[in-house]
Order: C-alpha cells, then sequence, then structure tokens
C-alpha cells in the first residue's frame, strides 16, 4: 500500500523496515509538513454520539418499558463512535485495549462511554454510570436550586418531558437525545388487568384459496382464526422476503426487517371467526410471511400481545408469460447531471398474458437494471451516463414462465455540457406603480443548471435573480415611460439569448380631459360636458369640475357631464375638468371655459 503520508502524532521521519506491511513509495513530509497538515479538529476531546430511543410499529420514539404511577422505564440505543476521518493508515495488526483511550500513534480513537445523564426537562436530572442503556426513573435530583439539589418523586398522572445524554471519562457530555413524553398513568398495572397484552393468536389460516394473478389488479388473500377474548382488534402483518430467518427490527419493537402491515379488523361481535381480506397482490409467486397479533386498547392505555405462528405460502405461478411491456420514459426531462431517471410501464395482463415478476431494463444489447414487480413509485431505474452518450433503452417483462417482447425503444444522447435557450413566459408579476415594474418567467431545467437571470431594460442591464427564484422587480423609471423588459438565463458555459420583450408603461397621473363645453346657463347655474382622456393607466376614477380654483363638482368615472349651481345672475364664470386616478389629479382642461350668467 502506498505511504499516505498520515504520521500526524511523532516529529520523527517514516522508515522503511524490515518485515513492514508498509513500503515508502513517496517521500514523507517533513516534520514541520506534517504539523501544518494536521485537521482543525486535531486533539479536540472526543464527544459521545448521540442516543437514540426505540420506535414503535408506527414509527414513534418510545422508551419500550413499563410506567408505572410512581417510576418511568426507559430503555434506549447507546452506539460506539466512528474512527475519526482523518485516522487514515495501513492495515495494522490488533492492538491491545487502552481502556477506553487513545489506542496509539496512529490516530485510531475509540470513543469509550462512562455513563449517561437522563434529564427530566425542566426539572431536574439522574446519573446512571457505566455503559446501562437503560434506567428506572422513581425520582430526580431538582436542580432550581444549584447550591441545594432536592430529590423529587415521580408522581402519578403527570406528563414528563426526558432526554438522554452519554458522558465519557474526560466528562464530556455529547448531544443530548430527541425529547421523549410520557404520562404516567393513575394506577399501577396490578390493577390494569384488561390492559395486560392478549395472548397469541395461534389458528391463522386462509380462508380460500390463493389468488391467480389474472388480472393488473391482482387479487386478495383472505385469513381466518378464532377470537381471542378482551381484544379490541387484531393486526395483520406481511413479510415477503425470500429468507425464512428474517433478523429483528433494531428500530421496531417486535418487528422483523421488512414486516409490512397489511391492514386492521376490529374484534367482531359474537362468536364467529375473526376474518380479513388483505389489500391485492399482483405478483406471481410472491412469497407470504403472514402474522396477525392482537390489540387490546382501555381507558389506561394500549397493549399489544404476541405474533401468531407465521403463516408462510406463495402467490401461485402465473398462467403465461408476460406481454410486451410499454415504453420507457424519462421521469426527469431534460436529463440533469448526467441521471437518467427511467419510468416503467407495465403490461397488460389477462388470460394470454400473465402477470410479470420482474423487469429487466436494456440499453442496446445490454442489460442496466432489474426491477422487481410490481412497479413501485417513479423513478423505477437511475442510471448515470457521461454527457453525450447516446442510448436506447428497452424493457422486458418476465416471470417463470417466460419474458415477453422487449418494448419499444426510448432513445436519445445525453445533453453536452451548453448555455441556456432564452427564458419563456415573461410576464407582468403584479401591479406596475410609477417608477417600478414587477415580473415572473418559467424556470429553465438544464444540465449544467440556470445559475442566474438577468433583467435588461433595452440593452441596460438592470440586475441579476440568483437561480432558482424566477422573478424580480426593474426600477428606476418615471410616471408615465415606456418600458420593454427582456430576460437571459446564465449557466457555467455561457449567457442565453433574451426573452421576447414585455412591453409597456409605468403608472401616470392621466392627461387633462379635451373639449369641454358649457351650456344650457341659466342665472343660477350650468351644464358642462367634456372628452375623457385616453390610454389612462390606471383608470381614472373620478373628475373634478372647477371655476377658476373653486372646485364646483366631483363626478364619478363613466360620466362625462355635470350640473353645477350656485351662481347669481350677471355672475363670471372660468370653467376648467382635472381627471383622476390612483397616481393622482391631471392638469386642468385648457383652454377654460369663460362666460357670464344672464343678467335678471
Amino acid at each position: 500500500m502506498a505511504n499516505e503520508k498520515w504520521n500526524l502524532e511523532t516529529n520523527s521521519e517514516l522508515t522503511s523496515e524490515s518485515g513492514s506491511p508498509v513500503a515508502l513509495v513517496e517521500k514523507p513530509l517533513s516534520a514541520e509538513e506534517r504539523v501544518d497538515a494536521r485537521p482543525a479538529d486535531y486533539g479536540d476531546k472526543i464527544v459521545p454520539p448521540k442516543p437514540t430511543w426505540y420506535k414503535t410499529a408506527d414509527g414513534e420514539d418510545t422508551g419500550a418499558g413499563r410506567v408505572q404511577p410512581r417510576e418511568i422505564q426507559i430503555y434506549w440505543h447507546s452506539n460506539i463512535g466512528e474512527i475519526t476521518a482523518h485516522a487514515k493508515m495501513p492495515p495494522m495488526p490488533p492492538l491491545p485495549d487502552a481502556g477506553g483511550y487513545n489506542l496509539g500513534s496512529r490516530g485510531l480513537d475509540h470513543i469509550y462511554i462512562a455513563g449517561h445523564r437522563v434529564t427530566v426537562v425542566g426539572e431536574g436530572d439522574v446519573i446512571v454510570p457505566g455503559g446501562e442503556t437503560d434506567a428506572l426513573i422513581t425520582g430526580y435530583w431538582d436542580r432550581t436550586d444549584p447550591a441545594r439539589p432536592q430529590w423529587t418523586r415521580i408522581e402519578p398522572e403527570t406528563e414528563y418531558t426526558v432526554t438522554v445524554e452519554a458522558y465519557n471519562h474526560d466528562n464530556v457530555y455529547g448531544p443530548a437525545s430527541d425529547p421523549l413524553t410520557v404520562t404516567t398513568p393513575a394506577v399501577g398495572y396490578d390493577q390494569q388487568h384488561t390492559t395486560l397484552p392478549p395472548g397469541p393468536v395461534n389458528d391463522v389460516q386462509f380462508d380460500g384459496p390463493l389468488p391467480v394473478i389474472t388480472s393488473s389488479g391482482g387479487g386478495p388473500v383472505k385469513l381466518r382464526w378464532q377470537k381471542q377474548l378482551n381484544v379490541t382488534k387484531y393486526e395483520v402483518w406481511d413479510n415477503s422476503s425470500r429468507e425464512t430467518d428474517v433478523p429483528m427490527d433494531d428500530d421496531r419493537i417486535g418487528l422483523n426487517v421488512g414486516d409490512v402491515k397489511l391492514g386492521e379488523v376490529n374484534q367482531p361481535t359474537g362468536s364467529g371467526p375473526v376474518t380479513f381480506t388483505t389489500p391485492n397482490y399482483t405478483v406471481p409467486e410472491q412469497r407470504l410471511a403472514l402474522k396477525v397479533r392482537a390489540v387490546r386498547t382501555d381507558a389506561n392505555g394500549t397493549a399489544i400481545g404476541s405474533f401468531s405462528p407465521v403463516l408462510r405460502s406463495q402467490i401461485p405461478p402465473a398462467t403465461a408469460s408476460p406481454g410486451k411491456a410499454g415504453t420507457p420514459a424519462l421521469t426527469e426531462s431534460p436529463i440533469v447531471g448526467g441521471q437518467v431517471k427511467l419510468t416503467l410501464t407495465a403490461p397488460s395482463i389477462g388470460s394470454v398474458n400473465g402477470a410479470p415478476s420482474y423487469y429487466a431494463v436494456y440499453d442496446g444489447t445490454r442489460k442496466v437494471a432489474t426491477v422487481p414487480a410490481p412497479l413501485g413509485t417513479a423513478p423505477h431505474v437511475t442510471l448515470s451516463y457521461k454527457a453525450g452518450t447516446a442510448y436506447s433503452f428497452t424493457v422486458v417483462a418476465g416471470n417463470s414462465l417466460g419474458v415477453g417482447p422487449a418494448s419499444t425503444a426510448l432513445t436519445g444522447t445525453v445533453p453536452t455540457p451548453a448555455a441556456p435557450t432564452a427564458p419563456g413566459g415573461l410576464a407582468l408579476n403584479g401591479a406596475v406603480s410609477t417608477t417600478s415594474v414587477p415580473v415572473k418567467w418559467n424556470a429553465i431545467t438544464m444540465d449544467p443548471p440556470v445559475t442566474k437571470y438577468t433583467l435588461y431594460q433595452g440593452t441596460t442591464n438592470k440586475g441579476d435573480v440568483a437561480a432558482p427564484n424566477t422573478s424580480g422587480t426593474v426600477t428606476g423609471y418615471t410616471a408615465g415611460q415606456n418600458y420593454s423588459i427582456t430576460v437571459t438565463a446564465t449557466n457555467s458555459v455561457g449567457e442565453s439569448a433574451k426573452s421576447t420583450a414585455l412591453t409597456g408603461k409605468t403608472n401616470a397621473a392621466p392627461t387633462a380631459p379635451t373639449a369641454v363645453a358649457v351650456n344650457s346657463v341659466t342665472t343660477t347655474g350650468m351644464n358642462v360636458t367634456w372628452t375623457a382622456p385616453t390610454g389612462a393607466q390606471p383608470a381614472v376614477t373620478s373628475y373634478k369640475v372647477y371655476d377658476g380654483s373653486t372646485l364646483k363638482a366631483t363626478i364619478p368615472a363613466g360620466t362625462t357631464t355635470a350640473a353645477i349651481t350656485g351662481y347669481t345672475a350677471s355672475t363670471a364664470y372660468s370653467i376648467t375638468v382635472a381627471a383622476v386616478n390612483t397616481v393622482g389629479e391631471s392638469a386642468k382642461s385648457s383652454p377654460a371655459v369663460t362666460g357670464t350668467t344672464p343678467a335678471s
């Protein structure tokens, strides 16, 4: 093995001795270089790992122990840490145990756990020395007053939140476990006869023939067993593993690795047997390892019984070889990062074409993947290809009677690095103001990925937007200014062409109304008419009619006439009209319409 230059513990040169398994093929580092090469965390104290809780069948944290009115029993995992990442070394013979400390000058570190601290969150703690990974908590040290800690007993009908930390001989504490909440009951188990675990179900058997798969929907398996006393419901589980000795699942108490819950059935009324119909099975010759356990639930909690003996069998073989599988498709297009993800389609199943047990995926004549039936969530196959590689994927469905014809091929080439195409979908992303225009556009997914988008007003760069964001605001306009906005995309290869331009103008107050006229003049008033301004953005909301500087009337948008009063005989007037929108008020119409009301 080549010398990897990692002897950081000594200040002497490395040497090669006769019979040594290490042959130096490169010049060793000098003492100064070795010191400089030490990692940033070199010499730091080892921190014990974070303890973890066991898991229930539903994946929830559990203390896995019995909770009584005045005691809480808990169990946890507390694993040994790993060799530090910088401890590279050639093979060497086993070293003697050094009491849990550094085992030599090669950097091999053994994290030794001296004990655990169980903390009742917000209250106090209990120390559990040694390598034990369980505790029976009857009380804790309340350290509200650190100078005078008080021993406090666990109380009935009380909720407690517990965490566990490991510590080593250097009194270094590792991270705390996730919090676990438990509630003590009012009475103990000796008074909870109805919450003792129910007995095992011992007579589970098939309640009919196993289904022959002749359609894509498959068929169910029917089970029955005799009722147990004091049971609320039953859980039915299966394990399709081909092994007969499946190990226990460390994270799910009472379950084996690969156990899948098929469903539950409530305790039936009457004296007849309990029956259960499984979800449909769709794969010929699928192994069955069915088992049932009883569950009892009452006001004091839930108790779960042990499993029945495993009922083993397998779904009958297919009646024919499979038909032609569907053409594979790219789950994600375009291909990104050379990751080719395929979605497979099952063939039709019937009296002529049997159900598949597996799918073989080929690129040309080379098999690149085998996928067991039934097909789960796409992508069903993920392959790594170099840029520029051509592919021709076909799929063959098979079972114990043979294989079907190959599917139609999916052909193409893994993209080579290129600059993006121009973004599409450029549009307004909200209300335009007098000085800014908010916009959005469609994202571009490609390889290499887009790193930023750039907004332009005409030829002027108005700023970048970091991907994957696909919106921005162009600023710096004046009221009523025309805009012509485009966007480009950039990746490690280069910048795209500009998108199609988004044009318009920013908001402004309206222009003044035109064609103002006065008619039907009397000694006390007159009618005023006008023509609305065009192209107002935003739209006109009202008009104001003035006599000189005096506001005579406010008229809502959509009306272009007003009757104004309050005059007397022989009174001079000078009428103008202004338009109003949410930005502001226009200039007054010009020229003013002047005259005098009639004499009396």
